[in-house]
């Protein structure tokens, strides 16, 4: 085991191999209720010849019906040079995000090996990467840039910093945010401490570019600005300040253990004050972490009282390089004698467990589900009811199964989350009453979470609408129960299918 765990990246490895195994045989995780958002303008592009999401059309018009404007774009023009060669399918997008986490990977063990961390320290940060489980949003990319980013600074390429953290805004508002908190503390630190010149010049060229390109899209392109706008009104980051609640105080220790752990290491070698002090004033890699957890804190700290909880999710990828770092200087410090060392090693084990649970669900109950009902027998499903559905029909679908949906041209599909604006409670309802769809296709997690307590409550109040739920599942899904949907959600493709027989218009209701 020893000789094992002194093998630079081996758990690095593994990670990917247990992906590939995962994407292999079981398709999994199956795809969240956001994928299409982000993958439907490329996917509409390719099949039918314009850029724009026709799913989200009734909540969001511009990017529905002119041009998909609600989220920097850069995501979606890597997406579209690979979906040319593999095609629209959600296989094809989810190898694409299955290959931008090994170039994630990669980079991360880079950062190590610049620091010169020791390959076990290396090697149990790597146990962190099987808390990222969610990767089918602009996400998985626009930390591939962040990290390079960081990779660049550490290597003293300034110029290359600015060009990585450019394009990460270019993916993602919110994660190019945290990446350029964490970079600019770092700078400052090298700064204060080591009076390293602060790269102005790139930092100027990275504010005047990212300012360049807000005023080109607000005055050059205005229909994009107001499609951004438009997508911004309806679902802000920024909730306004509020106090947090239990679901959100648990979502941030279960997301985010390993830094919390380190955080609070860190302060406790602060209050002893000279070893901290002399590592302060010498220490490159401790400079590194500390910056990194302060960008953490902040983004923990808007999850609970300012941004929407589940924002929490980017410290997925921050958190095996900070806690990897934490490790590689724990091993060389004094502070941490080997019973000590001993215990904290128990408490970051315990971190992984705690942000591996969900990888442990896809491994298990996951691979149940796949065995019960696969991939392509579920879409093999859907596309027969799809064949049902009469021409010029609607039918809302899950993001997993537009893919599918996204080729008919006869009926008008709709994703299950965006079929009308989510303004008032039960406003599923209002929707399936104003678009009177034929079918529900629908994921177990989609079922489930958003549209189980509505169709119970039309067949309630609507006694002239027949409703007929086909739940192709013969495995009891994570998502069925309360307490564990929660915790494992999107392993199982079996749909939930809800036919409707509606009356005639004008008639009774």
């Amino acid at each position: 085991m020893r000789r094992l765990a002194n093998i630079s990246g081996i758990t690095f490895a593994l990670y990917f191999l247990w992906k590939v195994a995962l994407l292999l045989f079981t398709a999994q995780p199956v795809p969240a209720n956001d994928a299409f958002f982000y993958d439907g303008p490329v996917v509409n592009y390719l099949l039918h010849g314009k850029y724009c999401n026709p799913a989200l059309a009734n909540v969001l018009p511009i990017s529905g019906t002119e041009v998909f404007s609600a989220y920097p774009p850069l995501y979606q023009g890597v997406l579209l040079g690979w979906m040319k060669c593999f095609g629209t399918s959600e296989l094809a997008a989810m190898w694409l995000h299955l290959t931008l986490l090994a170039v994630f990977t990669v980079t991360m063990w880079r950062i190590f090996t610049q620091f010169k961390f020791s390959a076990p320290a290396m090697n149990f940060a790597g146990l962190f990467l099987f808390g990222i489980t969610f990767n089918d949003r602009p996400d998985t990319l626009a930390h591939v840039l962040g990290a390079l980013a960081l990779l660049a600074l550490v290597r003293d390429w300034p110029w290359a910093m600015a060009v990585f953290l450019m394009l990460t805004f270019g993916t993602s508002l919110q994660i190019g945010g945290i990446y350029s908190l964490w970079l600019a503390l770092f700078v400052l630190s090298e700064a204060g401490f080591a009076k390293i010149k602060i790269p102005w010049a790139a930092v100027a060229t990275l504010v005047g570019g990212l300012a360049g390109l807000i005023l080109l899209v607000k005055f050059g392109h205005p229909r994009w600005w107001e499609g951004f706008r438009e997508h911004v009104a309806i679902t802000p980051s920024v909730t306004g300040l509020r106090l947090p609640r239990v679901d959100d105080v648990l979502k941030v220790g279960r997301a985010a253990p390993g830094i919390l752990l380190v955080v609070l290491l860190l302060a406790g070698m602060a209050i002893k004050g000279r070893v901290m002090l002399n590592r302060l004033t010498t220490s490159r890699e401790l400079w590194f972490i500390a910056s990194g957890c302060l960008a953490a804190l902040a983004l923990m700290g808007g999850c609970l009282f300012v941004l929407t909880p589940n924002t929490i999710h980017i410290t997925g990828y921050l958190q095996p390089i900070i806690v990897g770092g934490f490790l590689a200087m724990m091993a060389t410090s004094d502070w941490f004698g080997s019973k000590r060392r001993f215990l904290l090693l128990g408490m970051f084990l315990a971190a992984v467990a705690l942000v591996s649970i969900r990888a442990i669900g896809l491994t298990t109950w996951g691979l149940l589900c796949a065995r019960d009902v696969s991939r392509v027998e579920a879409l093999a499903r859907i596309n027969q009811e799809l064949d049902a559905v009469p021409t010029g029909g609607t039918v809302f679908v899950a993001a997993a199964y537009l893919y599918e949906a996204a080729q008919r041209t006869n009926i008008t599909w709709l994703h299950s989350d965006w079929a009308s604006l989510a303004n008032e409670n039960d406003w599923e309802l209002r929707a399936l009453q104003e678009h009177r769809p034929a079918r529900l296709l629908l994921t177990q997690f989609d079922y489930y979470r958003r549209y189980e307590r509505i169709v119970s409550l039309l067949q309630r109040t609507r006694g002239d609408v027949s409703v007929r739920i086909i739940n192709t599942t013969r495995v009891q899904t994570p998502d069925a129960e309360r307490l564990t949907q929660k915790v494992v959600q999107h392993i199982a493709w079996a749909p939930v299918i809800v036919e409707f027989d509606w009356p005639p218009l004008g008639g009774a209701k």
